[in-house]
């Protein structure tokens, strides 16, 4: 069976988005958590190094080293955050929907691609949005974020993308985002 050209051109969207995803978290494992984790063994060499010549020096190197190791743990949280959630294929649209603060409602199991086109929409706006919700209408999904402000061109044109790729609509307007996504 030959995939038709929109299903063709949404699987090279979205490889390539995947990919580029990729790069950014290779990236910052590299540039954060492997120098994060570089800086904390030089401290624990310095903290050892000092254990029996200077327990109080060693003993401030480790308080600083549990700061250093505290943070070094919040940015790997932040990471985890950004990568593709595991409950939006184990349990739907609703659950995952709930992690970005989005209202739902009437939400059923769709076809993994239409739950990933609105729930990486709502990823990418959501921080710039009051509001945001998610509901079934028909034979439609409605997705609806108030009180937008500065919406990043490249975010919006992310967000417009992928609802295009599953045959729907995304619009902006006075502080609005709305989209429509049929269920075929």
């Amino acid at each position: 069976m030959l995939a038709s050209p929109d299903a063709a051109a949404y699987a090279l969207r979205m490889f390539s988005d995947f990919d580029r995803e990729r790069r950014r978290i290779e990236e910052a494992l590299h540039d954060g958590v492997q120098q994060d984790l570089a800086a904390t063994v030089v401290a624990l060499e310095l903290a050892r190094e000092l254990l029996d010549s200077d327990p109080a020096a060693a003993r401030g190197v480790l308080e600083e080293l549990a700061a250093q190791v505290e943070a070094a743990l919040e940015r790997v949280r932040e990471l985890a955050g950004t990568v593709y959630p595991s409950i939006l294929p184990a349990r739907g649209l609703t659950d995952a929907l709930r992690s970005l603060d989005v209202e739902t409602a009437n939400l059923e199991r769709y076809p993994l691609e239409i739950e990933e086109a609105v729930y990486f929409s709502c990823r990418a706006l959501r921080s710039r949005a009051t509001r945001a919700r998610v509901w079934r209408d028909g034979d439609a999904l409605r997705l609806e974020l108030l009180g937008v402000t500065a919406a990043d061109d490249d975010e919006l044109s992310h967000a417009r993308e992928r609802i295009s790729a599953v045959g729907g609509q995304l619009d902006l307007s006075a502080g609005r985002v709305s989209a429509s996504v049929p269920l075929r």
